[in-house]
């Protein structure tokens, strides 16, 4: 045997999909190391041998009865401290391109992104569904949940998306930003010096990161702040088949618009135990702000199913946070840490630098839900988009009676 296969060679020396290949790795049952061209995957050929004597590795990691789907996509790639969108280096994409380019390179499988006719309509057809997105959002009670004025958005823009699925996807995204009430500006100024070696972002700030930013934080939108929010949409853009992705999937097969799928998505995440994590996190670093630190070795940002070795989307925003971060609330961030780690908590992972920034930024409680899910659209629609290439309705599961006969 040689020392290293493709992952077509798995598949065939154990007899399964390759999209099995990719869910192996991804539970940790085998290692992926990148080949010589920096691209393919490579796998150890004595792991993959005593795998195949073994026999197929049952669900590792999970709670008694429960569901595993195994999907084979091109959209992304994740692995033990590793994530690819497209076959790109999540981290050689993050602070590189904007959400806009990274959205694009989702959905288009390109990084270039639309020409400047094709961006002239998207922004039409987005002032007119942002419009009706505002207005629709902007009648529901001022409690109502950021989950309910993202859904009542989507829903108004629904009507309202041009024909080509990147446009309405691009429309959907800016949709989703204007159905949220804008902030209070504090009395912070903006700073008005440009960093050294930062001429060439000279100019107005724009972009989907640019129009969220009075919508998450009362703070004046400096280029570093709204970089910072960049970096983050990027970062949580797509990270394979999570529980909202799955229900996006299917509502897909079914023939769904791409509105009502991204509504599957949304009312995925307005449950508390996805999307919401890093909500938690807010409020904690809060509490812990008013001196109230109570770590805990299970607490929300520590430890992922995937990255047991620590999530590489952490330390990127976590070092964009710390540099907006004044002293008071760099060492509320760094106590947190310090205290997590001293009582046994796994690495901290996204959900704990989204939750700084969320402190940094004096964002209200409950607005990094709004991150999350305006970020996950571009996954969301990307899935969406290759799943109505897939035989439909193939999502029927069956059930396993256990009431009286």
């Amino acid at each position: 045997m040689t020392d290293q296969l493709s992952a077509r060679e798995v598949a065939d020396r154990l007899g399964v999909e390759l999209s099995t290949v990719y869910a192996y790795a991804s539970r940790g049952s085998l290692t992926r190391r990148t080949g010589s061209d920096g691209r393919r995957s490579r796998y150890d050929a004595d792991e993959v041998e005593l795998l195949a004597r073994k026999g197929r590795p049952r669900s590792v990691r999970r709670r008694p009865g429960a569901v595993d789907v195994v999907i084979g996509t091109t959209v992304s790639e994740i692995g033990d401290g590793w994530v690819r969108y497209r076959g790109h280096d999540l981290l050689d994409l993050a602070g590189r391109h904007p959400f806009e380019a990274v959205a694009d390179l989702l959905w288009t499988g390109e990084l270039e992104g639309p020409d400047d006719e094709a961006r002239a309509a998207v922004a039409a057809a987005g002032d007119r569904a942002a419009r009706a997105a505002h207005r629709a959002a902007r009648s529901l009670p001022a409690q109502a949940p950021v989950s309910s004025r993202l859904a009542v958005g989507a829903a108004a823009a629904s009507a309202l998306l041009p024909p080509d699925p990147v446009d309405a996807a691009a429309t959907l995204v800016r949709a989703l930003v204007a159905s949220l009430p804008v902030r209070t500006p504090t009395g912070t100024k903006a700073s008005t010096s440009t960093p050294t070696g930062a001429a060439e972002r000279s100019g107005p700030i724009t972009g989907i990161a640019a129009a969220l930013w009075p919508r998450f934080s009362p703070l004046a939108a400096t280029r570093e702040r709204v970089a910072a929010l960049d970096l983050a949409l990027v970062l949580l853009a797509e990270h394979e088949l999570a529980t909202s992705t799955l229900a996006v999937r299917v509502a897909a097969s079914t023939g769904a618009g791409p509105a009502e799928c991204l509504l599957a998505g949304l009312g995925t995440v307005s449950g508390p135990l996805h999307g919401r994590a890093a909500v938690r996190v807010h409020e904690r670093l809060l509490a812990g702000a008013d001196g109230q630190l109570d770590p805990r070795p299970h607490a929300d940002g520590f430890g992922h199913l995937v990255h047991r070795g620590g999530d590489p989307r952490f330390a990127p925003l976590l070092a964009a946070v710390l540099a907006l971060a004044g002293p008071t609330r760099r060492r509320t961030i760094d106590a947190d840490l310090a205290a997590h780690a001293a009582a046994g908590a796994a690495p901290p992972n996204v959900d704990a630098a989204l939750g700084a920034l969320a402190l940094v930024a004096r964002a209200d409680p409950g607005t990094t839900e709004a991150v999350f899910a305006i970020a996950r659209t571009a996954g969301w629609l990307a899935h969406a988009y290759e799943e109505a290439d897939e035989l439909p309705l193939r999502y029927r599961g069956r059930t396993l009676y256990r009431g009286p006969r």
